[in-house]
């Protein structure tokens, strides 16, 4: 379950002042079922612990969640949650209100029926005019009940609720007590006075359930009531003295049983219905933060690939039946589509190596984060889509994976608008760089490759060809294909390129041009201001002329006046500062983003985190997507002030606020109806539609299936979320009102019937039982850990039928009492009988206590009380002799129509049929309300259920979400950004590997399904690799990328401790990894290219190398994590001057690795950069290690 805390109730007063605050929080510490937790927490700092522990020694649980503390008057401590309850809480009181003036019309139209057949055969009605009070009386009340249903539907019933109720409370009161105002004596068109008190036991019972005003007025209004009845009952009947104290003790102890079980129904009900909204509204807050989780995790992927993508690649995750929830392999599935006409933009940094030369790692990537940021935003105001970056290439398309028509004319802008924005970079950092930008159009498969640090790419030979426009393309101009210069039309002023160094295509020189610029550029001066002010909303180009991109002015960050260009040095500086960097204002379409939603919405200098360019509400578009780093900082942000909620003054007002707009938003969406009105039961048999919910309600009793929920280290046993609502403490309540139901009638059947030996044998059993019962569900709810008492197992007690059969025992034991009593003297007949009577009443009210049990089966054990009550007092009355004396009630006037001397024998029958009325009301009445209680007892239920279910879904998606950030960015990369907004390191030791499959192209058929199964079987292949990461000995292993078919992995980057045998304990884990890809290879080509029956066979060579490196994290929109240096300049050079199916090192790493592997000379390569460096191949891993001293390394030979 969720669990809650609140502030502790010992100090009520302080409570009410003290803020408090709701959280939801993440705890990573503990065990899965305890990982999220939804906690109702105070704001008081050191004195909440110490009340908190005086609560947990308390014997009794609190009221409900968020309770103030009176029992008297339950409400919660929040002026903000008790409106909103009320509010909520507000269509299920109208409906029982209706209900219950539907019943008072029935009781209305049945009795105006009795009469008028009363009237109509009675022949002793000249004289007596008491009919007609009683029609206009019940008419009157009809009219009124009419006007009161229609009433409840306006608003103004909402404003004046329990002034609605309070005079429909005092019209049925003075109804019921103005039928003491007729003659008596004309019994023949009149309600005797058993009806008139089970009319009167009827309306105490439903102002306490059906139509409630706040407790203390209704107490004190229905005491009232019964004390006004008695009196004129007791004054307008002359009853015998000599039994006068028997007959009013004996009504005192049937009002008091009424009004004990209206009391606890009405208090259950309304700590019930309290602690169901705290469940249902717990389980909102939790669904919403579950909500957020989603939408973390969709946004997360929305940085690494186009959102269609990751949609659909979601849904496929969620629809497959294969694959089970909560199982992270959502990119398992192979995703890729063949897309045509798409232009490829490859983007590279001219003189990247001279300016990263001698600088700092932190400086390298602000450089590098500055200006890959500035393209992300040009990337989405020209469309394109990034895909990645490598090294200092930047690499975007466009037409893909949405259809473009203008994606030639995206793609130029783009890199126009890149080649200006590196200008205004190196104006403002003092650095000489430029860009060389190649395009090509053509076909592509576009995906999603491996599942780890995937990220969405494309393929094809087009890609390649626009690799090479960029490698033979000059620095500062747009170099595009003639292909691509097809899709431009006569938009920009191209100039063909002669040069020899043009690619090549199929065999043969393409023709290629250099971009010039935008024709009609003096046309388009005019209009250039104007679009900066009001640029088109879809962000495509328009037409007209520029010297320069028509985005390079909105492409790239801004300052305000006040800014000035800083020196690098003072750059340097800034980076301990939030906001001292450029002033990098989100814009869409040229429209300026508001600053909304996430706490960490600023400008960092020093990771240049720049907010993601979308349209905002504001703007009359959607909510502004966040960008990664926004995100990472946003859950740390959340996570952090939740610790910090204790010193925050206003925190307790604005979660409460939070809370309520939660069950708002969950109320206007879903309807009440899915909520507080009614649960997904049955309109019949009220069992959950859903057969496993009924199963664990039934179960839910147990104390076994429960044993989790009960980790309260003091004696008691409580679990210190339990309330008095919690079912063991209902039960004893109900028990205690049964057992006290039970002794008050006994007693008035002493009082009042013959005393008579099996009688009292009977009762001294019962009562007996009766305490047995309570002593089990005490030791049950208080006791339950004492170790004296825990030995002893009483789950039977605890079963569903079991517990029923035991409930339906002590329902029937008030009815037992009077069938037992039931007697026929002659003696006594007409006061026996009148008394017989009112218990009966009584006694079939108490068939509503014990909310929790089957409303069904103690309405159908009423209505069998009801007709052997019956039968046994027809039978009464057919066989008890007629007596001149009526002993008990004097001869002017009867309270009931018991057949006397000379009365006529149809009176007999007469009370008869009334009894048949009031029994049939009253079981109406029972009906209605144990449904009603059952309904409310299964919502609370269900709450709680929703609230687990919310729970257990939000510890999936946050696992999810997880593991998907850190499928992009690695854990120890997203922790240190949440504290600081950046990240890079310099590392002094740390090995890399580059993996290629140099035989892929070979097997690569693009005019096969366009291409799509061959890279399937790299998908698999690299999937392969990826699972070596799960593995407990290569968890510090990072793959960092892969590039087409080169797989790319490093070791070393996780924080730790710098010394040599950890360093040495690196490599070595590398250089395993390394082989084990090589086996996994084996494995591969041995399974999954066994239907070519060993033609073909991938071969994979691995270049390693070792040394100090930079890693950090750039980008803004699509941030993603790599690493930089020479270390990983060399080793890709070990890769591809490397041999197939060899790992190929350097001498210095061959000498680290050398007592543990064995190596071989591989000759003398030569290096870009570099120049001659002397290489050695792996041979196998040595089974013992050599000691550290031997020198004796391979020899250099080319033998």
């Amino acid at each position: 379950m969720i669990h809650t805390e609140k502030p502790s109730e010992d100090n009520m007063a302080a409570s009410a002042t003290t803020p408090t605050s709701t959280e939801v929080r993440f705890n990573k510490d503990a065990a899965d079922d305890n990982a999220v937790e939804v906690r109702v927490v105070s704001d008081r700092k050191q004195s909440g612990s110490s009340s908190d522990s005086r609560r947990g020694r308390r014997c009794c649980p609190k009221l409900f969640d968020r309770a103030s503390g009176s029992w008297w008057n339950p409400k919660f401590d929040s002026s903000l949650i008790e409106k909103e309850f009320k509010r909520s809480s507000l269509p299920q009181i109208r409906r029982r209100f209706r209900y219950a003036l539907c019943y008072i019309i029935l009781a209305c139209i049945v009795w105006m029926i009795y009469l008028a057949v009363l009237v109509g055969t009675s022949s002793s009605s000249e004289g007596c005019q008491n009919w007609w009070g009683y029609f206009v009386g019940l008419g009157a009340l009809i009219i009124l009940c009419i006007l009161l249903i229609l009433f409840t539907r306006t608003k103004f019933y909402q404003k004046l609720v329990f002034k609605t109720h309070f005079v429909l409370a005092c019209v049925l009161a003075g109804l019921v007590l103005a039928t003491f105002a007729y003659n008596p004596q004309c019994t023949a068109q009149s309600m005797s006075v058993v009806a008139t008190f089970a009319v009167c036991v009827e309306t105490i019972l439903m102002m306490y359930t059906v139509i409630p005003l706040p407790f203390l007025p209704t107490v004190v209004l229905m005491s009232l009531f019964s004390v006004a009845y008695e009196t004129l009952y007791f004054c307008r009947y002359n009853l015998e003295p000599a039994r006068l104290g028997e007959m009013v003790t004996t009504k005192i102890f049937l009002h008091i049983c009424v009004h004990l079980m209206g009391i606890h129904i009405f208090f259950m009900q309304q700590v019930r219905s309290r602690s169901t909204f705290m469940k249902i509204g717990q389980a909102l807050v939790a669904r919403k933060q579950h909500q957020n989780e989603k939408e973390l995790k969709m946004t997360a992927i929305c940085h690494l690939m186009p959102a269609v993508v990751a949609e659909e690649l979601l849904s496929k995750e969620e629809n497959d039946p294969m694959v089970p929830r909560g199982v992270h392999r959502p990119f398992r599935p192979f995703y890729m589509n063949r897309m045509e006409n798409v232009s490829i933009l490859f983007a590279d940094i001219a003189g990247f190596t001279r300016m990263s030369a001698n600088k700092e790692a932190d400086r390298l990537v602000f450089l590098l984060n500055n200006l890959f940021g500035r393209f992300d935003l040009l990337c989405a105001k020209t469309r394109c889509e990034k895909i990645c970056t490598l090294g200092d290439c930047y690499y975007c398309v466009s037409g893909c994976p949405k259809e473009q028509e203008d994606h030639a004319i995206c793609c130029v802008e783009m890199g126009l608008s890149m080649v200006e924005s590196i200008k205004e970079f190196c104006e403002e950092m003092h650095e000489n760089v430029n860009m060389r930008v190649g395009i090509h159009t053509g076909t592509v498969l576009c995906g999603v490759m491996g599942s780890r640090r995937f990220k969405f790419d494309v393929w094809s030979g087009d890609v390649n060809i626009a690799n090479k426009m960029e490698a033979s393309g000059e620095p500062g101009k747009v170099h595009v294909s003639e292909k691509t210069a097809q899709f431009l039309g006569d938009k920009y002023v191209m100039k063909e390129n002669r040069s020899n160094q043009t690619p090549m295509l199929l065999g043969a020189r393409m023709k290629t041009y250099f971009i010039e610029g935008v024709k009609d550029a003096k046309k388009d001066s005019d209009s250039e201001a104007n679009q900066s002010a009001d640029s088109p909303e879809d962000g495509s180009p328009q037409n007209g002329a520029s010297s320069k991109p028509l985005l390079a002015k909105t492409g790239t960050p801004e300052h305000t006046e006040e800014e000035s260009k800083p020196p690098p040095e003072e750059v340097a500086e800034k980076n301990k500062e939030d906001d001292s960097g450029p002033n990098l204002e989100s814009q869409v379409n040229g429209k300026a983003i508001p600053k909304t939603g996430l706490k960490y919405r600023k400008v960092h200098a020093e990771s240049n985190s720049i907010e993601v360019p979308s349209k905002g509400p504001e703007n009359g578009g959607p909510s502004p997507t966040p960008s990664l780093l926004d995100i990472i900082q946003d859950q740390h942000y959340q996570e952090s002030n939740a610790l910090k909620n204790g010193s925050n003054p206003g925190g307790g007002r604005d979660s409460d606020a939070q809370f309520v707009e939660s069950v708002q938003t969950a109320v206007q969406t879903e309807g009440k109806e899915a909520y507080f009105y009614k649960p997904p039961v049955g309109n019949l048999l009220l069992a959950f539609n859903e057969n496993s919910t009924e199963d664990l309600f039934r179960a839910q009793f147990n104390p076994n299936a429960n044993s989790n929920s009960r980790n309260d280290p003091h004696q008691t046993g409580r679990h210190p979320s339990e309330t008095i609502s919690t079912n063991r403490y209902n039960t004893v309540f109900d028990v205690i009102i049964g057992c006290a139901v039970y002794v008050l009638i006994a007693i008035g059947c002493f009082l009042v019937f013959e005393k008579e030996v099996y009688w009292t044998i009977l009762f001294l059993i019962t009562l007996v039982l009766q305490v047995l019962v309570l002593l089990v569900t005490l030791r049950d709810a208080f006791f339950a850990q004492h170790p004296m008492l825990s030995k002893y197992k009483l789950s039977f007690f605890h079963l569903w039928y079991p517990r029923h059969i035991i409930g339906a025992v002590i329902l029937g034991l008030p009815a037992l009492a009077v069938f037992i009593n039931s007697s026929c003297s002659t003696e006594t007949g007409v006061r026996v009988n009148q008394f017989y009577l009112f218990i009966i009443v009584v006694a079939l009210l108490h068939f509503c206590n014990f909310i929790q049990l089957n409303s069904w089966m103690k309405t159908v054990l009423a209505v069998l009380c009801a007709v052997v009550m019956w039968a046994v007092l027809f039978v009464s009355i057919k066989q008890c002799p007629e007596s001149g004396s009526t002993n008990g009630v004097s001869t002017t006037g009867s309270p009931m129509t018991t057949p006397v001397s000379g009365a006529n024998p149809s009176m007999g029958e007469t009370m008869t049929v009334e009894l048949a009325v009031v029994l049939i009301l009253l079981l109406i009445l029972v009906w209605f309300l144990n449904r009603e209680f059952e309904i409310s007892f299964r919502l609370n239920y269900y709450g709680g259920v929703k609230a687990a279910k919310d729970k257990e879904e939000m510890q999936v998606e946050k696992k999810e979400a997880e593991t998907l950030l850190g499928h992009i960015i690695p854990s120890f990369v997203t922790e240190q950004m949440g504290h600081s907004g950046k990240y890079s390191q310099n590392h002094k030791t740390v090995a890399v590997v580059f993996a290629s499959v140099i035989n892929f192209n070979d097997f690569f058929e693009e005019t096969y399904k366009g291409g799509k199964e061959c890279i399937r079987f790299l998908h698999e292949l690299i999937s392969d690799f990826d699972s070596l990461l799960d593995e407990k000995r290569f968890q510090d292993v990072e793959k960092i990328k892969t590039i087409g078919s080169t797989y790319m992995a490093a070791c070393g980057l996780h924080p730790k401790t710098s010394s040599d045998e950890e360093s040495n304990k690196d490599l070595l884990t590398m250089m395993d990894f390394a082989i084990e890809m090589m086996d996994k290879l084996q494995m591969f080509n041995d399974e999954g290219l066994r239907f070519t029956q060993g033609a073909f066979k991938f071969i994979l060579r691995i270049g390693y190398n070792h040394g100090e490196l930079t890693s950090g994290v750039i980008g803004t929109t699509k941030k993603l994590y790599d690493i930089w240096g020479d270390t990983v300049n060399v080793a890709s050079r070990m890769d591809s001057t490397g041999v197939a199916n060899h790992i190929q090192v350097r001498e210095d790493t061959m000498k680290i690795l050398h007592p543990y592997y064995e190596f071989k000379f591989s000759g003398v390569k030569k290096v870009r950069g570099k120049g001659d460096m002397i290489t050695f191949h792996l041979i196998k891993k040595r089974k013992v290690a050599l000691d550290h001293d031997n020198t004796e390394y391979p020899p250099k030979d080319d033998s």
